[in-house]
């Protein structure tokens, strides 16, 4: 057997099948080489045990059938760990890539064979994607009684409630969506989760719209290194708790300022401080003061930083010195979801719901369509929306819904209603508005690269985001089919390292969204 040849059609009989998800299969399997196929045997091989793991419980019983089903023979599936295997991209780069096949993982793991924290995650039914709240062990809104206590992780939930289905064990990684928006943002958390304490991503900053995923990746690395590396102090907490911690100690503060030095001591503890929604220690200067005292103290000593926000540490309205700091290492943006990844958290979250309560049910295209289409990029009110669908579904005798049904029932749920149909007008506008220029530089003939980068862009997003052909873009800005392309081209290439061209586009989409309701 030819193993390249096997190996190529073992991908593409696995993303034929309609329970897999192709985007998941680009991320792990590319860390994954084939080294031996003979009938009813083959051999693989991944750079680290967490790849191995992941593989072997989710996979395996596929691969078998994927292979049975090319060479109609029953085959032996060994998968063993080689570091030498593949060769990760470096980690230092922050650039999001659109190549299916980035690197999912660190290159290598910290146990043999270390098992992804809350495999129950595949049995719930609407994993939350920005919501943890499972209660420190002690009591902690107290410096007290939190210099007693090792640093625990800690979040302030949304849900009122604490368990394996919706609170922050079921936020791993197995049960993070990857679509292109997010895939480098998901390679880095899984790489400090792997290595904490890398110099290349230390600290790490993930940034993004809320709903987009940053907190189920903080608390992905958390619940990994919980279960591999136990001996590790992870502390996790929003800027709101840090904000009243510090507030505690400044109504305890006393002459030799223990109340202080108790409050930094606590999280000096940790090995690994992940602080959610950093934006909030705005117009805090004396919680920031200690948090840069912290930050200061911790990091040459290879502890580990995981910051989230909203917006990118520039925009955030803080000193340089913290920006500075904040940026240090690796920054990140995670892009609000496409329309395939929301398909795909969609079908996630019907999976997870038909495994636990071990039954099936049908959700209709046309419904899948509607609910994608309507939908913003905030996971939270998509996955609510599936919620209502599946519920309404089980209190009817049938077990089914019509579109027109559904229609009723979302009607009022997302947010601004139905979206209308982007247009080349509306595409335009947006970015007429954003840079400042006229509808005339736009489709004009001039070269200024003022008015040269606007125009590219919007061509760009007459692409992505138009239903309509080149020939009708190139019409609308007066150029024909060969300058379309090659605007696409050239933007598409450029977002790949130009973080600052990724953030105009975002603005100008979210200018476009608003003129779509």
């Amino acid at each position: 057997m030819d193993i390249e040849q096997t190996w190529t059609d073992l991908m593409r009989q696995l993303k034929s099948y309609p329970t897999i998800n192709a985007s998941q299969i680009d991320a792990f399997f590319s860390r994954v080489q084939i080294q031996a196929a003979s009938p009813g045997f083959i051999m693989l091989t991944s750079d680290n045990a967490f790849i191995k793991d992941w593989i072997e419980k989710h996979y395996l019983k596929d691969i078998q059938k994927a292979l049975g089903d090319l060479y109609n023979l029953d085959f032996q599936v060994l998968i063993e760990v080689d570091p030498t295997a593949a060769a990760p991209a470096p980690a230092s780069q922050p650039a999001p890539t659109a190549t299916p096949s980035a690197p999912a993982v660190a290159p290598q793991a910290v146990q043999p064979q270390p098992k992804p924290a809350a495999t129950s995650a595949q049995n719930a039914p609407v994993p939350a994607i920005q919501s943890a709240n499972a209660p420190a062990p002690q009591p902690t809104h107290s410096v007290a009684q939190a210099e007693a206590s090792e640093p625990q992780s800690q979040k302030t939930g949304t849900n009122g409630n604490d368990n394996e289905a919706t609170g922050e064990a079921a936020l791993t990684f197995d049960s993070f969506v990857i679509g292109e928006s997010n895939r480098m943002a998901y390679n880095m958390a899984v790489e400090v989760a792997d290595r904490p304490g890398s110099s290349e991503l230390n600290p790490l900053f993930i940034y993004g719209r809320s709903g987009v995923g940053k907190t189920h990746l903080m608390c992905a690395i958390q619940n990994y290194i919980k279960e591999t590396r136990p001996e590790l102090n992870v502390c996790y907490i929003d800027s709101m708790e840090l904000v009243n911690r510090y507030s505690d100690a400044a109504i305890e503060k006393s002459v030799d300022k223990q109340s202080f030095k108790n409050f930094e001591g606590y999280f000096q503890q940790a090995d690994v401080l992940l602080i959610d929604d950093i934006q909030g220690l705005q117009s805090k200067p004396g919680t920031l003061n200690a948090l840069f005292r912290i930050f200061n103290s911790m990091i040459p000593k290879g502890k580990q930083f995981v910051f989230s926000a909203d917006r990118a540490p520039k925009n955030i309205d803080l000193d340089e010195r913290y920006v500075s700091r904040f940026n240090s290492g690796a920054t990140i943006d995670i892009q609000p979801p496409d329309d395939e990844t929301k398909r795909n958290i969609i079908k996630s979250l019907i999976r997870h719901y038909q495994s636990r309560e071990n039954t099936s049910f049908v959700i209709t295209d046309e419904i899948l369509d509607y609910i994608v289409d309507n939908s913003s990029s905030n996971i939270r009110e998509l996955k609510s929306a599936i919620t209502n669908v599946i519920f309404a579904m089980k209190m009817n005798k049938d077990h089914t819904l019509s579109e027109g049904q559904v229609k009723e029932l979302l009607g009022n749920h997302f947010i601004g209603g139905g979206k209308k149909r982007i247009t080349i007008e509306m595409i335009q506008a947006a970015v007429e508005d954003f840079y400042g220029v006229s509808h005339k530089d736009i489709v004009g003939r001039g070269r200024a690269r003022s008015i040269v980068r606007p125009r590219q862009v919007a061509i760009y997003l007459c692409r992505d985001l138009s239903e309509t052909t080149l020939s009708n873009i190139g019409k609308a800005f007066n150029r024909d089919h060969t300058t379309v392309l090659h605007s696409c081209e050239l933007i598409s290439s450029q977002m790949q390292e130009d973080r600052n061209l990724r953030e105009e586009l975002e603005a100008v989409r979210e200018k476009i969204r608003i003129q779509q309701y």
